[in-house]
């Protein structure tokens, strides 16, 4: 009898397998680590300016649903022109540039930008102006007090007594 051995060979399923769940790791590892580098992105969708958005967060809960549909209406109007920003932005460089440089030409860039916000500010505070209108005097007290952070009535601020006149 001849003493053959056979050497200890691992079944080709365990390579396999040992294989996928390598390659499984490591796309799980490039995913972290991807994500890890990746700058962060906010998904939800724009807000308002901050300043329409304080005053509608002060809203009673029935005024924000109401504002809310009524913004998505005028989605539109409320929507920066990325075109016209970056024709500003245009406008601007080549200001900048110019020889002699005029600070007019620059101020003038900053009219149209200003007048492009203030479109969509005024928008916002028309629609805002529709809720309040339909406000009962308790909803407007409410409101009062949500945009003063109190739980207080509302009541406008005490002053300080004058001081007495001296010769």
């Amino acid at each position: 009898m001849s003493d053959q051995t056979t050497p200890n060979r691992t079944a080709r399923w365990v390579k396999l397998l040992l294989a996928v769940s390598l390659a499984i790791n490591l796309g799980i590892a490039g995913l972290f680590a991807g994500a890890a580098l990746r700058a962060p992105h906010n998904h939800a969708a724009p807000e308002a300016p901050e300043g329409i958005a304080i005053i509608a967060r002060a809203l009673p809960v029935k005024y924000q649903r109401q504002l809310r549909q009524s913004l998505r209406d005028h989605r539109e109007d409320l929507r920066i022109d990325r075109a016209e920003l970056t024709g500003l932005r245009n406008r601007l460089v080549r200001a900048l540039r110019a020889k002699p440089f005029d600070i007019a030409a620059v101020d003038a860039v900053f009219q149209d930008q200003r007048a492009m916000l203030d479109a969509i500010l005024a928008t916002g505070h028309a629609e805002i102006l529709k809720q309040i209108e339909q406000m009962s005097a308790a909803d407007r007290k409410r409101f009062i007090r949500n945009l003063l952070g109190r739980e207080a009535d509302a009541r406008p601020p005490k002053t300080a007594p004058a001081a007495p006149n001296r010769p």
